[in-house]
């Protein structure tokens, strides 16, 4: 695992083609801002692992949008 300390409004890119923005830290949380194609789904680890267990995979979900705040 790469570990790497940003500041608010820094990036990292991905593969030359999905941004990470930090977009704020506010006590523990940090909230990320992720561009990416759009034929590259973004979900969250959670609904990910949810998905797996009630048998869905990403190809076959419909992908959601989350909001930007």
């Amino acid at each position: 695992m790469l570990v790497l300390s940003r500041k608010i409004g820094e990036k990292i890119v991905l593969d030359n083609n999905i941004i990470v923005t930090v977009v704020s830290v506010s006590g523990g949380r940090v909230r990320l801002g992720i561009e990416a194609p759009p034929g590259i789904p973004v979900v969250r680890e959670e609904l990910l692992h949810r998905d797996q267990a009630a048998g869905m995979t990403t190809s076959r979900r419909e992908p959601q949008l989350a909001s930007a705040f």
